[in-house]
């Protein structure tokens, strides 16, 4: 069962990103152009014995192409202030990292869903020599009107040494076709050491609010050979907690 993180006490804020609602919600990008809002985990995820991990969140964002969300995970080592430094010479939620954090080793990735088609671009390694990967997903387009709320799950499987993204439309159970995976090590990465996980958001041209719902963060041990392929690998993964 998932439960969401308290935005009061569990995670930080950096650049644009504010507390809306009472703090119920957390709104990560102004209505203006070329804003840019981070959030990060204050507790530092610990990869020994080959953790695996799954995090949802749900999320508002428009429909354009320049409005993106990235999925961010860090060493513990990295200066967490740079969270908060913007890349105003960037639309990518990323940019912060190729200029401040060039020589960390770093695992992310970002996407945009817009009426334009379902792009993700995704970065391992150093930011300095690693090249980024770009991606289009197909399936059905995500449309959102203003305000829509979409939520995404990340599933990361240590045994299969692979990573996996989905959606799903507020009010609806199952996760949509569009998504897109990928092979990492973490393990091998960061040598079983710490990281820290965080969100960032940036509207580029655009002069719209970006706003996070719910968040949350869970670890779990990897699943055996022997055992079935876990849940999100399936249609319809167990269904998240939404408080």
């Amino acid at each position: 069962m998932f439960k969401p993180m308290s935005f009061d006490n569990e995670v930080e804020l950096f650049g644009d990103s504010k507390l809306i609602n009472e703090g119920s919600s957390i709104q990560l990008t102004n209505s203006v152009s070329g804003s840019e809002g981070r959030v990060v985990y204050k507790e530092p995820i610990n990869l020994s014995n080959s953790l695996s991990f799954s995090s949802y969140f749900s999320f508002s964002m428009p429909n354009e192409t320049d409005d993106v969300m990235a999925f961010v995970m860090v060493p513990t080592s990295l200066d967490l202030s740079l969270f908060g430094n913007k890349n105003n010479n960037s639309s990518s939620a990323l940019g912060f990292l190729s200029e401040y954090a060039k020589k960390e080793t770093v695992v992310a990735f970002e996407f945009d869903i817009s009426n334009r088609g379902n792009r993700a671009r995704i970065l391992l390694g150093k930011p300095e020599s690693s090249e980024v990967r770009n991606l289009s997903f197909e399936g059905d387009l995500l449309m959102m009107e203003n305000g829509g709320t979409l939520s995404c799950m990340i599933d990361y499987e240590a045994s299969l040494k692979r990573m996996m993204v989905r959606f799903r439309k507020l009010g609806t159970r199952k996760m949509l076709d569009p998504f897109f995976d990928f092979s990492v090590d973490l393990g091998e990465l960061w040598n079983g050491g710490e990281f820290m996980v965080g969100l960032s958001s940036s509207n580029g041209n655009s002069s719209e609010a970006h706003v996070l719902h719910s968040w949350n963060f869970d670890t779990r041990h990897p699943t055996p050979v022997c055992e079935p392929p876990p849940m999100w690998m399936h249609p319809q993964p167990s269904e998240p907690f939404e408080g």
